[in-house]
């Protein structure tokens, strides 16, 4: 059978939900629409691997500049001749060690040899003559003795003579003529002896005199010959002093003048490095700055800067560094790789140079946070630094863990936030 339902009138309850509803919906939609045209930006992710993590610490900071060098000769002596000739023979090579007095090279001169035994001629005959002018004198000599003695002798018979006619004449047997007579003879006699006597230092003197110029002759003589000899003796060229050929300027059978140059000799004792540092990297560098040098046969070495080139050279400048010893194997035109120190900061915040980071500027890095996960951006301002790593002046503390490699190509500059991946 059937059952008649009665119609309820519409009250309130009827119509206040659904309202609420289309509102909601219509609030929901009002919220949900601009997030479908502007969605909210997505937080970039990197791997673990492909990034590069530093953490500031506190340690002592050194600032440098590195270059590379060679090893070069503070004093270079060129060996050169003092006579002309022919070279011929080289005795040494580029990179020999010489010390003084090492044969370099001979050379030959036929004139010089034609000279020496000219020389040798001459002082032959100027002894000759030296032994004749002492013979003459001695037979000078000889021959003033015997007119000296027969004077004397001559003197005496007249003096004897004169006493007897003396005593004759006084008896009367003689006449007065006869006596005065031999009293003439006598003093003529003794006069004669006297003058022959002073005639034996006259001629001693004469011959004195011959034998002194055959002896300067012969000294002469001698002194050319000397002369001569040693400007043979010149033609075998020494080494003045200890070192390492640099260059050779000769070879056999070459023509060389007086003053023409042999070889070079670079002093081993003496070096010092010249560094080639970028004209970029000389900001701060000045004379005193303390230089380590690394050597590959002499190991490591100390020094300081001693000088400054006024210009630039295919960009790079040179600079003297002092070396503080000289170590065994160490030879001109090695190769050395050199760190001048330019500052040093005890107990310095530092991290590793970010990339692209410059000393005294403010970056945005990101710290790691939440268990390595995850990094958030922040400020950071740099001081100085090194090559390598770079004081951190604020924006981190010591222990804070940062990306240093860079992210450019992950994150942009409205990024505040980095997931890091596991690896």
């Amino acid at each position: 059978m059937d059952i008649v339902r009665t119609r309820r009138a519409p009250g309130a309850a009827t119509w206040i939900a659904p309202t609420f509803g289309l509102t909601a919906i219509g609030a929901g939609a009002w919220f949900a629409v601009p997030l479908l045209f502007h969605p909210a930006p997505a937080v970039p992710h990197v791997s673990r691997a492909s990034i590069v993590v530093d953490v500031a610490r506190d340690e002592t900071l050194v600032r440098a500049v590195r270059a590379t060098g060679t090893l070069v000769p503070d004093r270079v002596v060129v060996v050169a001749t003092n006579a002309e000739g022919l070279v011929d023979r080289v005795a040494v090579r580029a990179g020999a060690h010489v010390d003084v007095g090492t044969i370099v090279a001979e050379l030959r001169n036929p004139d010089l040899d034609a000279a020496v035994l000219d020389a040798r001629a001459q002082c032959n005959a100027a002894r000759a003559e030296l032994a004749s002018a002492r013979e003459s004198a001695k037979a000078t000599r000889l021959d003033s003795d015997g007119a000296s003695r027969s004077a004397s002798a001559q003197a005496e018979r007249a003096g004897e003579i004169s006493t007897t006619y003396a005593s004759l004449a006084r008896e009367g047997l003689i006449g007065t003529l006869q006596y005065r007579e031999a009293q003439s003879k006598a003093t003529e006699t003794r006069a004669l002896a006297a003058i022959a006597a002073r005639k034996i230092a006259v001629a001693d003197a004469g011959e004195r005199a011959k034998i002194a110029v055959a002896k300067a002759a012969v000294d002469r003589a001698d002194a050319i010959l000397a002369a001569d000899l040693a400007r043979v003796a010149t033609l075998v060229v020494r080494a003045g002093s200890s070192g390492i050929v640099q260059s050779v300027s000769v070879d056999p059978g070459a023509h060389v003048a007086i003053g023409g140059e042999l070889a070079r000799i670079a002093g081993d004792r003496d070096l010092k490095a010249v560094l080639e540092v970028a004209e970029g990297d000389m900001r701060g560098v000045a004379p005193g700055m303390h230089v380590a040098l690394e050597t590959s046969g002499a190991g490591r070495l100390a020094g300081y800067v001693a000088r400054i080139a006024p210009v630039a050279v295919n960009g790079s400048i040179a600079v003297d560094v002092t070396l503080d010893r000289i170590a065994s194997g160490m030879r001109p035109s090695q190769n050395v790789d050199g760190t001048i120190e330019l500052f040093r900061s005890h107990r310095a915040l530092t991290i590793a140079r970010p990339s692209g980071a410059a000393d005294g500027s403010t970056i945005a890095l990101f710290r790691i946070a939440h268990g390595g996960t995850s990094a958030r951006r922040t400020a950071v301002h740099l001081g100085a630094g090194s090559l390598d790593r770079v004081e951190v002046r604020s924006g981190l503390a010591r222990g804070d863990a940062v990306v240093v490699s860079d992210l450019s190509a992950t994150v942009t500059a409205t990024s505040t936030e980095l997931r890091i991946d596991s690896l």
